[in-house]
């Protein structure tokens, strides 16, 4: 009899076993978990360069050292804050910078532009100290500057940075996902994005010339891949940035703390694989459909799903977008920004030249361009 009782408990128990393998699986949840098993960094995160989606992640929240990434925000902030044609004299502090280096002489001039083929290409320190004097006086009010930027424009919370090149500081951290997001951003920009690109450079210095090779592991031979910057220091271990592209959709691989660099390429090639077999970004447009008065809606705005499966979409009266896959499957919600009336300024009123009003001394063109954006009157895309 317990012989008997034995039989069917194994038996029922396999038929449970089985009955839970064949449960459907949340494909982001297996995702994460292939991902994890096979990928030896400390930390890592995935993210759909578009529309910021999370794809998957370990220890994405975990305080780490960047080493040379550090350099897409020196670039991109520089980008953005300085013509990049202005020439600058380096000083003698940036010519004895540790680590790498483009080898400048003190007092060399040189415009900003090669100095960020040597930061980004070559991973020069000597290039990232030439910046900072140029753009903030000092490296250590760039440090301060940098993370306004990070917090301000970029808008991550985790990242402390103490310099422009990456060098170890205990003070230097960030985390895989802040990392993701700063080079999600930076990517937005079109001399960053071809700065980032370039595989090669012909160096022209006043000490040298030669041609300087990219140091991404993966970008020559790598069609999909399109950059960003890769890093070493001891305390940090390899770290790695790459953006790739796939048709219409982009991402972005943040591996953080590698043992080796072979182990870094592993990763990253691992990561981007699953994703890009496992999801694709689709652009939803609002060309053809009935709108809201009261929302400001983009030309097109980028969703990531499941690789082929089919959207509907959905607008609610507050101005939220509901996307749903297959078996109505909430896939995303995303907020349009509100129209805002402002009023107009008295001196572009169209009012009858027989009326005396008094002009303005000078006419404010940005304030009629602001009301003009603001409420949607004229919309410009963002560069994203």
């Amino acid at each position: 009899m317990k012989l008997m009782d034995r039989t069917i408990y194994i038996v029922i128990a396999s038929v449970l076993c089985w009955c839970i393998l064949l449960l459907p699986i949340n494909p982001s949840v297996s995702k994460a978990l292939a991902s994890e098993s096979l990928v030896q960094s400390e930390a890592y995160v995935v993210i759909d360069s578009n529309s910021g989606k999370v794809l998957s992640s370990k220890n994405k929240l975990k305080e780490m050292y960047p080493a040379s990434i550090t350099k897409i925000v020196t670039a991109i902030m520089t980008i953005e804050s300085i013509d990049i044609n202005e020439k600058t004299t380096v000083s003698n502090h940036a010519v004895h910078a540790d680590g790498t280096r483009v080898y400048l002489l003190e007092d060399e001039e040189i415009t900003i532009d090669q100095l960020l083929h040597g930061l980004m290409v070559s991973s020069g320190n000597d290039a990232g100290i030439a910046i900072a004097e140029h753009v903030s006086g000092s490296v250590e009010n760039f440090a301060l500057d940098m993370n306004q930027f990070l917090r301000e424009e970029v808008g991550v919370e985790n990242t402390s940075l103490s310099n422009p090149h990456g060098l170890f500081d205990e003070r230097h951290v960030t985390t895989a996902l802040d990392m993701a997001r700063i080079s999600a951003y930076a990517m937005k920009n079109a001399k960053f994005r071809e700065l980032v690109n370039t595989e090669s450079y012909n160096w022209v210095g006043e000490g040298w010339e030669t041609t300087l090779y990219n140091h991404h592991p993966l970008l020559r031979g790598n069609e999909e891949v399109i950059g960003i910057k890769n890093g070493f220091v001891t305390e940090s271990g390899y770290t790695l940035a790459t953006a790739a592209i796939q048709e219409d959709t982009e991402v972005i691989v943040v591996t953080l703390n590698s043992p080796t660099k072979d182990i870094l390429v592993d990763d990253t090639l691992t990561l981007l694989n699953e994703a890009f077999s496992k999801y694709e970004t689709k652009w939803l447009s609002f060309a053809d459909k009935e709108t809201l008065p009261g929302y400001i809606y983009p030309d097109s705005l980028p969703v990531t799903v499941v690789k082929g499966e089919k959207i509907l979409t959905g607008i609610s009266e507050t101005g939220v977008v509901s996307v749903y896959g297959a078996g109505k499957r909430l896939i995303d919600k995303i907020q349009l920004n509100q129209r805002q009336e402002v009023r107009l300024p008295i001196d572009y009123l169209n009012i009858d030249k027989d009326v005396a009003i008094s002009p303005k001394p000078e006419r404010s063109e940005s304030s009629f361009m602001s009301w003009l954006v603001v409420t949607g009157f004229l919309y410009f895309p963002l560069d994203k």
